[in-house]
């Protein structure tokens, strides 16, 4: 598969945008700037991908199985239905961008390990996956779902959830500061030393059945 984009040299990357030709079918890529990349139903199976940045990318119903992003950064872009099968996103963030209808859970657990700063995330599954100490401030969060997840000291800061919910994962000293519309389970989940604020912290209460009068 050939894509037309054009070759720059940017701060050591190699800067590529839709203007000239880069064969999609090489298995390793590697400090390359991807902008602009529009790709919907490719195989892009088994390959590389290392130091690399998509910008204002769209990526649809791509086939990413056994595929490897290291060092990676995706901001702007849309990724949406992505199949990643023993995919790994290690060290890989995730800037301003929608990501939809993605079962991370499917991808090689040792080797996820990323950050959504500022995203909108919807209809995706995560599970099984050691995300301590990683950043998933400013994001929205809907119709998702956190199960057996380290996220320990992971930061939450003014995140919004709305119908994601969180189930057997381990928030101890999370930082939910101005986090909002999140579902947890306080007999479900580990949450010693985590951060919540008034008045969204009174949430915790309700799956206990505990009503609030107000003074």
């Amino acid at each position: 598969m050939l894509i037309t984009l054009v070759k720059e040299s940017t701060q050591g990357y190699t800067a590529f945008t839709m203007q000239n030709t880069i064969d999609m079918e090489c298995e390793d890529f590697e400090d390359i700037i991807f902008d602009a990349l529009q790709l919907e139903g490719e195989d892009l199976s088994g390959r590389t991908f290392i130091d690399c940045s998509f910008q204002n990318c769209r990526l649809s119903e791509c086939q990413l199985r056994g595929a490897t992003f290291r060092d990676c950064r995706f901001e702007n872009c849309e990724l949406t239905l992505l199949k990643v099968e023993n995919a790994g996103f290690s060290n890989t963030e995730f800037i301003s961008s929608r990501v939809q209808g993605i079962n991370f859970s499917d991808s090689t657990e040792y080797m996820f390990y990323s950050d959504f700063i500022d995203c909108d995330v919807r209809h995706c599954y995560f599970s099984n996956m050691n995300l301590s100490k990683k950043n998933f401030s400013g994001s929205r969060f809907r119709d998702s779902e956190f199960h057996k997840i380290n996220l320990s000291e992971a930061l939450f800061v003014k995140t919004e959830f709305s119908e994601t919910g969180f189930g057997d994962c381990d928030l101890r000293k999370a930082d939910f500061s101005d986090a909002r519309g999140y579902s947890i389970h306080p007999e479900q989940n580990k949450l010693r030393g985590a951060i919540f604020s008034v008045p969204d912290v009174l949430a915790l209460l309700a799956p206990l059945g505990i009503k609030i009068k107000e003074a």
